[in-house]
């Protein structure tokens, strides 16, 4: 079997969306000729951990080797989330320090211990370094130099022209990661983006890759997930629910507040009808604004669930809520819980801009999508929907665009490129 060693900073038992992707790869690399074997840092204190994902890496064989203590008690790592302000100035603090990101301090750590390992696993056929943070990209990039193997780089996110979560603090900075950027794609042998905006805005800026050296991947669903939740008992509401799932990083959650405030005050009898509740992170920024507008106590706040109790309120929903995104380059941007929204078959209510995220949902069909952030208007899409709910009327997924995103299949595509890579090397 060949082996590849994958590059990936944020993995279980870190939780929230962005571990998600590599973990399955690595779990279903194996299904199609490839053992995994995962480089990562052993977190100190994080927001989110997930005890499931963790279990999963560890039934599913998947050899993890840590740049520092194993981890005793998962329950250890967890901090809590900081409010949006601090969140920005923490981030501006750390891009005007560090280039191209915090991690790379973690660099040494991780190529001294990708040395030490070498011998005891063979030595690797192939490297897969996923990203962010940019600085796994680096130490592919340094590895594929020392032992003159393969290189594929996995964007989860854009790099340089991602203006949400790189704000480049001066003209120095942002050279600096343009030159970054560029030499690794020029001596990446492959390259895996989420999405054809992505692939385009890659190609335009630099112009040293290959159309058809860039693949794209999109994120997905594990079937698993939803065939193992589907077996449990699930979280009944008793009435409609609208679930959002995930944390309000770089979105704005204040215009769909505002319209479960309109809502209920216009339809009173609805807080017996209809359920809104939240998953995953929930600032004291966000509650005390729900205190305010006087719908705390009418909404459901679950908290951070772990992955597959969080597939069985998924499950047991309705409608699943996405919220419009404040970046820039939103139009390239379609984040992980897509995927999983795509593999409920569920409808949804999509409150996103025109771009690449509504264009991706449009072939879904049991979707309906609210661009403006105007209360009145995402309330009536909320009372659209409770209407076809209670008529019986809520359209179906279509199948054949669901299937696109297993993620099974997509391993399957990823590990004949990793096949095609050696035969030409």
């Amino acid at each position: 079997m060949n082996k590849v060693l994958i590059i990936s900073y944020y993995f279980p038992p870190m939780g929230m969306g962005g571990v998600q992707r590599t973990l399955k790869f690595a779990k279903y690399l194996k299904d199609f000729g490839w053992e995994s074997v995962v480089i990562t840092d052993s977190p100190k204190k994080y927001y989110a951990v997930d005890e499931s994902l963790m279990k999963e890496a560890i039934e599913n064989d998947i050899k993890i080797e840590r740049t520092g203590r194993e981890i005793k008690d998962i329950k250890d790592i967890v901090v809590k989330a900081p409010n949006e302000r601090v969140r920005k100035f923490r981030n501006f603090l750390s891009q005007l320090v560090f280039i191209p990101d915090s991690k790379i301090v973690w660099r040494k750590k991780a190529l001294a211990k990708i040395d030490e390992i070498w011998n005891k696993y063979g030595g690797f056929d192939l490297i897969f370094a996923t990203a962010p943070p940019y600085t796994d990209f680096l130490i592919g990039q340094a590895v594929k130099k020392k032992y003159k193997i393969p290189l594929v780089v996995d964007y989860r996110d854009l790099w340089v022209d991602n203006k949400v979560l790189n704000s480049y603090p001066t003209y120095y900075h942002k050279m600096s990661n343009i030159r970054l950027e560029k030499k690794v794609l020029s001596e990446a042998n492959k390259v895996i983006v989420t999405n054809r905006k992505t692939k385009e805005l890659l190609i335009t800026r630099y112009g040293n890759v290959d159309y058809n050296d860039v693949k794209i991947f999109p994120h997905g669903y594990d079937q698993e997930d939803f065939d193992k939740a589907s077996k449990e008992v699930l979280p009944a509401a008793g009435k409609m629910r609208f679930l959002y799932s995930g944390s309000f990083y770089c979105y704005n959650p204040k215009p769909y507040f505002d319209s479960i405030k309109f809502l209920y005050d216009k339809y009173p009898e609805l807080e017996k009808e209809i359920e809104f509740c939240f998953l995953g992170q929930f600032t004291q920024e966000h509650i005390k604004y729900c205190q305010q507008i006087k719908i705390y106590d009418k909404i459901n706040i679950q908290g951070y669930k772990d992955h597959i109790e969080c597939i069985k309120y998924i499950l047991s929903s309705d409608v699943l809520v996405l919220l419009k995104s404040k970046g820039e380059n939103e139009i390239a941007s379609m984040v992980g819980k897509v995927g999983e929204y795509i593999g409920s078959r569920k409808n949804i209510l999509a409150l996103i801009p025109d771009g690449l995220t509504q264009k991706t949902l449009t072939e879904y069909g049991a979707v309906k999508f609210e661009g403006s952030e105007d209360p009145r208007e995402i309330s009536g899409a909320i009372y659209d929907y409770y209407k076809l709910y209670k008529e019986n009327k809520l359209p179906s997924a279509e199948e054949d665009f669901v299937k696109q995103f297993n993620r099974k299949d997509m391993t399957d595509e990823l590990a004949t490129e990793f096949n095609y890579l050696l035969d030409i090397e």
